[in-house]
């Protein structure tokens, strides 16, 4: 008997402990403080904010060099004010979010426009303040004075009629993979379906301030602390890091970059 739960405690520790996320660093450059990280995408190209101007930068080298370079390329509209929100997760309709008059623009990969929305004129009583990707040609809104989620397809300019999601607790970061939408907000940390349907919801007791994707996991990040969160076994797992002020990160495939506001640090995902 002693023999049996002594192989159970092992094989628990040892199933739990698979897949344990650790990181090596492997470099970190000085940031210019005249431009703010914004994004980096799935191929990792860099995108910077200099006020309300969009630098897209092949690589890093290229910008720290020379930040005007014709190999970078850029967009601004200096009559919708400054960008609120780069939503990068399909690079040939780049998101950009204008908080400030809700306004939504459309890129394309060379950073040219595709489409424009202005939910001020579509949106009669809604007060749309965060966007995130959505499946096809929709994207997830945040309607601030109800405290819902719906869906809207930017090239019909309509809501899907029968999606529509109450969330409880202040917004602060969500995102969107198509099959799921991740929501944090002050109280909680949702998992969403397509549908609209919460399939998963938990008490944000980190302070969790920012989330991203890796793998199947979702990683999340207060201030100071990053975790990831386990999907099939909905288990948060606290990563061992470095002492550092996490202002936001980016996973791309196995590489993670922790912006801190100063430096730019890069780190490579081990996996036990």
């Amino acid at each position: 008997m002693r023999t049996q739960l002594l192989f159970l405690f092992i094989f628990f520790n040892s199933f739990l402990s698979y897949n344990q996320i650790n990181l090596n660093k492997i470099d970190y450059v000085k940031l210019d403080n005249q431009f703010k990280l914004a994004s980096i995408d799935n191929l990792g190209k860099l995108y910077f904010l200099e006020g309300n101007k969009l630098i897209k930068v092949n690589t890093f080298s290229n910008f720290s060099s020379n930040p005007f370079s014709k190999e970078n390329y850029f967009f601004s509209d200096l009559s919708i004010g400054n960008i609120s929100k780069v939503d990068c997760y399909n690079t040939y309709k780049l998101k950009l979010w204008y908080s400030d008059y809700s306004i939504l623009v459309i890129l394309d990969n060379y950073l040219n426009e595709i489409k424009r929305i202005n939910f001020n004129l579509i949106s009669s009583g809604f007060n749309i303040s965060e966007i995130s990707s959505a499946n096809e040609n929709n994207v997830w809104v945040f309607d601030e004075s109800l405290m819902r989620l719906k869906k809207f397809n930017f090239f019909k300019k309509i809501y899907i009629d029968n999606i529509e999601t109450k969330i409880d607790g202040k917004l602060i970061d969500m995102k969107s993979n198509y099959n799921y939408l991740w929501v944090l907000t002050e109280k909680y940390f949702y998992k969403i379906n397509y549908n609209g349907l919460i399939i998963y919801k938990s008490k944000n007791k980190h302070k969790f301030s920012r989330l991203g994707f890796y793998k199947n996991d979702i990683l999340l990040s207060n201030n100071s602390e990053l975790f990831q969160f386990k999907n099939n076994e909905e288990l948060f797992v606290k990563i061992n890091l470095e002492k550092l002020f996490i202002k936001d990160f980016f996973v791309i495939n196995e590489t993670l970059y922790i912006y801190d506001e100063d430096y730019l640090n890069k780190y490579l995902i081990l996996t036990y």
